[in-house]
């Protein structure tokens, strides 16, 4: 604890430039560090940052925690786009501004390089191509059916089981058959299942007096 409380004391000695002195005590903000563009040289490192924080706040927060020295900050803010408040309905807003800083590293760091697929397997890779998969066909299918491209899911035909079911209710409450059990069969999609072999009980009506002494006389002879 003492050699770390004595590397904390050195760093802020030989830092190279006036440090602030703002204390900021369990921070609730997130810092992400963005990977860089295709072309970005690698001494800019790309940070999104809470919208109160300040290009010194940046500077300190890197080298106190990271001890990585920058020698300049550019900051800018993204405005976001109008959205509907619940996705394809509500009342329409702007959410909340993005703060991003671009930071100057003295000492350039170049990012690791992408796992390939087959390398993948033991981050839940699979599971997570299939959830987005999932997630991409359901976005499709909203987007089409709000520009009016599909039916409402009241508006498709009937599907070929449910008219089966239909019909035969129709039967069944006009009179024309009667039910009876182990004499009905299903038109499920369109397959004609064997008929039922009917109820059977499981075991005879038995008071609650008849059980308990029965219930007695097994643990006696346990």
């Amino acid at each position: 604890m003492a050699s770390i409380a004595k590397t904390g004391a050195e760093a802020l000695r030989n830092a190279p430039f006036k440090l602030g002195q703002k204390q900021i005590f369990l921070p609730n903000h997130v810092i992400t560090f963005v990977r860089p563009l295709p072309k970005q040289p690698p001494n800019l490192a790309t940070f999104v940052v809470p919208l109160e924080f300040n290009k010194l706040d940046l500077r300190d927060y890197l080298w106190n925690v990271y001890n990585v020295e920058v020698t300049g900050v550019r900051s800018f803010v993204n405005q976001r786009r109008h959205e509907k408040r619940h996705g394809d309905f509500g009342n329409w807003r702007r959410p909340k501004s993005q703060k991003m800083m671009i930071a100057e590293l003295v000492k350039p760091f170049v990012w690791p390089k992408s796992l390939g697929e087959e390398a993948r397997e033991g981050f839940d890779y699979k599971a997570f191509k299939a959830q987005e998969a999932a997630r991409a066909r359901h976005d499709h299918i909203m987007g089409l059916r709000s520009a009016g491209a599909l039916p409402l899911p009241s508006q498709e035909p009937t599907q070929r089981d449910r008219q089966a079911i239909k019909k035969r209710q129709d039967k069944l409450l006009s009179g024309e058959e009667t039910w009876t059990p182990g004499k009905v069969k299903s038109f499920l999609n369109s397959h004609v299942v064997p008929e039922e072999e009917g109820w059977a009980e499981v075991e005879e009506d038995v008071s609650l007096d008849a059980a308990a002494e029965a219930e007695a006389t097994k643990e006696k002879k346990l």
